[in-house]
């Protein structure tokens, strides 16, 4: 299964549609690297979870270093929120899954629709309507999304979040890369649940060209989003640990905002940890830890 095919662009526009419109989509999806995300696809689709973004990752030549890894040996049994930026678009929603669901296998991470077409990750995957820079009232997707979000915490699975909702952009004002404002209605859903929340950073980002074409219109900055998961082959990406805040630590915060300006601070004032933990080392780490046969922690 593809996860994207000439048929969406023919959805999208009539310039897409019929044989020649069906060359120029092949095109472009050839110039934007979307047909090696579906190769990818089609090549590890049927290992889902951990095993897909493993796969991935190694095919792709992506290679993560963990900051503050001895942290996740303090993980709660129950349910658990992660919040972390978004600088990357979807690479950071893989690696989170990757990491996360690879000690709690019902960790599941709210993304966008985008996204969500990756259907080997489906299970750790919920969907809502992505905003792009531009406010929107909700839809039912969203409020599906939220739904099962909830309903997913109650029952004591932990829940990954991208609060901004949309990948970082560079700010002409701030003159840096950083998340926009956090949407208010996550920030709601995470001040409502009461349990405990792990912040995540991610200290890289994309391609000075990506941030650019942010500048000219976020729609076509969107379109560049797989190559720049290509165009990080031999690289590694670095990811801190915070530590875990408590419920008690979260009772000060009367309000959805004043936590959510907690929660920012959190993860970007993350100093850059001292020592990092490669992924492939850590995963040895992990399995001393966590008895996936016991399923329990020992």
């Amino acid at each position: 299964m593809k996860v994207v095919d000439a048929k969406d662009f023919a959805a999208i526009s009539p310039f897409f549609k019929g044989k020649k419109g069906n060359r120029r989509a092949e095109f472009i999806m050839r110039l934007l690297s979307i047909d090696k995300v579906n190769s990818l696809h089609e090549n590890y689709g049927s290992c889902p979870g951990p095993g897909f973004t493993s796969r991935l990752l190694d095919d792709v030549g992506v290679d993560y270093l963990v900051g503050n890894s001895d942290r996740l040996r303090d993980l709660p049994e129950g349910s658990f929120i992660t919040v972390s930026n978004h600088p990357y678009g979807g690479l950071d929603g893989i690696i989170s899954i990757d990491l996360i669901a690879s000690i709690r296998p019902d960790y599941r991470f709210m993304v966008n629709e985008i996204l969500s077409r990756v259907s080997a990750l489906k299970e750790n995957f919920i969907s809502v309507t992505p905003t792009g820079n531009h406010k929107k009232g909700i839809t039912a997707t969203s409020i599906r999304g939220i739904r099962e979000s909830l309903n997913h915490l109650h029952r004591g699975h932990p829940l990954g979040f991208f609060p901004s909702g949309a990948v970082s952009d560079f700010s002409l004002r701030d003159f840096r890369v950083s998340d926009r404002k956090w949407q208010e209605s996550i920030l709601r859903v995470i001040h409502s649940v009461k349990v405990p929340i792990l912040p995540l950073r991610f200290f890289d980002r994309n391609s000075a060209f990506f941030y650019f074409l942010g500048l000219i219109n976020w729609r076509i900055r969107l379109l560049k989003l797989p190559s720049e998961v290509f165009n990080k082959m031999c690289k590694q990406i670095r990811i801190g640990i915070g530590n875990i805040i408590s419920v008690r630590e979260q009772k000060q915060f009367t309000s959805a905002k004043d936590l959510g300006i907690f929660l920012r601070r959190a993860v970007y004032d993350m100093p850059l940890p001292t020592t990092f933990v490669p992924r492939k080392k850590l995963t040895l780490c992990k399995l001393r830890k966590y008895d996936i046969a016991a399923d329990k922690i020992l």
